[in-house]
């Protein structure tokens, strides 16, 4: 089973494998999304100005947990 499998991984097309029109639109799509939402994150994340507003560690959020 290995050996077939990296026989046939060895094995090069006759022709070279060419992307169609619309996989290529797809792909560039695809592309520029996640570079897109990449970068609007990485954008949001050094705007923040005061983070200790947003970011809350453990100690801070009130579970109502209160002993009476």
């Amino acid at each position: 089973m290995v050996v077939s499998l990296i026989q046939l991984i060895a094995q090069t097309p006759d022709q070279p494998v060419q992307l169609e029109p619309a996989g290529m639109v797809m792909m560039g799509l695809s592309i520029t999304i996640v570079c897109g939402l990449t970068t609007f994150c990485i954008f949001r994340i050094f705007r923040e100005t005061s983070p200790e507003q947003h970011h809350h560690v453990p100690l801070d959020i009130d579970t109502h947990d209160r002993e009476s």
